[in-house]
């Protein structure tokens, strides 16, 4: 990028920074996309325009990094990055997710075996606190902010430029999917990858009882004689063909997106599993970016005499991490009361554990369980979201906070170090214009 690209992002983080000096009392930021399941309150405060920050500002292929701006989606990023044979090294599985937003909050993906979470694959943040400075950070500079900024979900800060760590891709990917009928074997095979890796990518999927698929990805230049890719963007999907086929063959591009045509498996809720519905929509509509407009013009809708008379239900969305050796069992304890199925299943290693507002064991690898659905209920509102929070801590794991949480406050500052973010919050925010963390992740405000 020219010294002009510069000066043009230095002018947009200017601008932003000035008008949250000018302006007074609470704010919150506006942005066009959001991965927050949990709804947002109206609380008066002044929203900060974020949108304009979505630029790819360069990338350094000889070091191996790109710096973006924070409302970058990784979708742009990857556009960007995959024509010079790299990637980020983990690339959150939905189109809609930005940069910044991944690393205020926990970004995971199928390379987090290998690299960690989206966190730790991150060089350096610059960050726009209440007073309207940008300061940066990294390992060497502020380290207390840098490793106090992720899972702190715009509570300290907004980001308004991440550098990002790539790796080199090819242009093609090898899947070779393994069912499992043993949880313990599977989990053991999940250890063992993560200890040696034989692949470039490994993620997996908890059908039921005694079905398990996991799934090895494999760099590949050049695709066998005689074999062509598969297309999962319209009317096959991804998910389903993991009970069928035991290989597969993917581009970069289309292996890093292959759970977004479908949002997981969760476009059944829109009907999306239809084929008439498929053609209906078309290509360009089944996305994340669909699925999140449709989701949020339901919130705003008074509620139908269909979702008065249909049997009551609570939402139960969330991402889980757990101890590979406790794998096993938080399944089966989740399965029995909960009951959600499928179950996405990502591993990821620990590389340090200075992330005071995530930080995890580092002599283990973790396992994230993801499950998104309605559970059916005649409990009182909340109740299958409090077990999730229980099975979560009696397996010694930790909980992501992009959707609904019901942790009393003592509970919550037990998971999340209460010291160590309030030194960063008198430094970045002394006058409580953001919302504090367990009142934006609990209280939702």
């Amino acid at each position: 990028m020219s010294e002009a690209d510069w000066s043009e992002h230095r002018a947009r983080v200017q601008a932003m920074a000035e008008a949250l000096a000018d302006s007074t009392g609470p704010v919150r930021l506006r942005k066009s996309t959001s991965n927050l399941f949990r709804p947002r309150e109206d609380s008066g405060r002044t929203e900060l325009d974020a949108a304009s920050l979505n630029h790819v500002l360069e990338i350094d292929a000889d070091a191996g990094y790109a710096d973006v701006e924070g409302m970058t989606t990784y979708v742009d990023l990857v556009d960007a990055t995959l024509p010079l044979g790299l990637a980020p090294a983990i690339v959150p599985e939905l189109k809609s997710i930005t940069v910044g937003g991944a690393v205020t909050g926990v970004g995971i993906e199928s390379g987090g075996f290998r690299y960690g979470l989206v966190h730790d694959t991150v060089h350096e943040i610059d960050v726009l606190v209440a007073d309207g400075r940008v300061l940066t950070c990294s390992p060497d500079q502020r380290p207390e902010l840098f490793h106090g900024f992720p899972n702190s979900y715009g509570s300290l800060g907004y980001a308004t430029r991440v550098r990002v760590g790539l790796i080199p891709v090819q242009p093609f990917v090898q899947l070779e999917h393994t069912c499992y009928r043993d949880p313990e074997a599977v989990f053991d095979a999940i250890g063992a990858e993560c200890a040696e890796p034989t692949c470039d990518y490994l993620d997996g999927v908890y059908f039921g009882p005694g079905e398990f698929v996991l799934t090895r990805a494999h760099f590949v230049d050049a695709l066998p004689t005689g074999t062509e890719t598969s297309d999962y963007t319209w009317m096959r999907q991804y998910w389903q063909s993991l009970r069928t086929n035991s290989r597969d063959w993917l581009t970069i591009h289309d292996y890093l997106w292959r759970w977004d045509t479908d949002w997981f498996w969760c476009s059944k809720n829109v009907g999306a599993q239809f084929r008439p519905i498929r053609l209906l929509l078309g290509r360009k509509r089944l996305n994340s970016v669909t699925y999140q407009k449709i989701m949020r013009a339901s919130r705003r809708r008074p509620l139908s005499l269909v979702q008065y008379l249909r049997p009551r239900t609570e939402s139960v969305i969330q991402d889980v991490d757990i101890p590979i050796a406790n794998a096993a069992a938080f399944l089966a304890d989740f399965d029995a009361g909960v009951g959600i199925r499928p179950v996405w299943i990502c591993p990821f290693i620990v590389p340090n554990d200075r992330f005071s507002l995530f930080r995890l064991r580092t002599d283990t690898p973790y396992v994230n369980f993801g499950f998104w659905d309605m559970v059916r209920s005649n409990e009182p509102d909340g109740h299958y979201n409090a077990l999730v929070e229980e099975l979560v801590a009696r397996h010694g794991g930790k909980k992501s906070l992009y959707s609904r949480s019901t942790y009393d406050e003592a509970t919550f500052w037990s998971e999340y170090d209460r010291a160590a973010y309030q030194a960063l919050k008198r430094e970045c925010d002394p006058s409580g214009r953001f919302p504090g963390l367990y009142e934006k992740a609990v209280q939702q405000e």
